[in-house]
């Protein structure tokens, strides 16, 4: 924990072992995002965010249409119009069953004790990099804000369906805050250290 500590630039002085350790991490964490993504996109499928969380109405997908079967040799048979199928079919809506209070609560409870310790984590990572002031400020920010109101979305989705849109918007400013922290961390961190003449410095020693 005493690199966490240091002025920022201590990335590119690690020993060889914490850079693979934190490489390791940071790499996890991309993982993590990308599976997170296509996890919400399985769960709610065709419902969406206010279907999956509210119960609202969601849209089915129209039936496909049952054609007479075509004579193997012979003409095609007029039925009339009084068999023809309509010319447009009314697309049915399916009541989806909302979320009850204590899955949504078992959900809060793992996202509060899993996301702030991996927001930890990369923030810690991100500040050590050789980085101006003001941007590690606002990565911070901008990581806090969005995964806190990812957790908070799925709540405001069950009391007002309209604010569905919070859940995927959210979860793009997650994916693009955190990974732009790994993936920054991860390139500074193996970038060569400068001595205070502009010069390479010869790489850390391993513990």
């Amino acid at each position: 924990m005493r690199d966490f500590s240091a002025a920022a630039g201590r990335l590119r002085s690690l020993s060889l072992g914490a850079k693979l350790l934190y490489s390791a991490f940071t790499v996890a964490s991309l993982i993590g995002l990308l599976v997170s993504w296509r996890l919400y996109g399985a769960m709610v499928q065709d419902a969406g965010s206010a279907g999956y969380y509210a119960g609202a109405p969601a849209i089915a997908p129209p039936p496909a249409p049952t054609q007479a079967p075509a004579a193997a040799d012979g003409p095609a048979l007029d039925l009339g119009p009084e068999l023809e199928l309509p010319a447009a079919q009314e697309v049915p809506r399916v009541l989806v069953e909302q979320i009850s209070e204590r899955k949504l609560l078992e959900v809060t409870h793992f996202h509060l004790f899993s996301v702030p310790v991996y927001v930890l984590i990369l923030a810690h990572l991100w500040l050590l990099a050789r980085l101006p002031p003001w941007l590690h400020t606002a990565g911070v920010v901008a990581a806090v804000a969005a995964s806190g109101l990812h957790i908070a979305a799925p709540w405001l989705i069950r009391g007002a369906p309209g604010a569905a849109a919070l859940m995927p918007i959210s979860g793009v400013a997650m994916l693009l805050s955190l990974g732009a922290m790994a993936v920054v961390s991860t390139v500074d961190m193996w970038l060569p250290r400068r001595s205070r003449r502009g010069e390479a410095a010869p790489p850390a020693e391993t513990d």
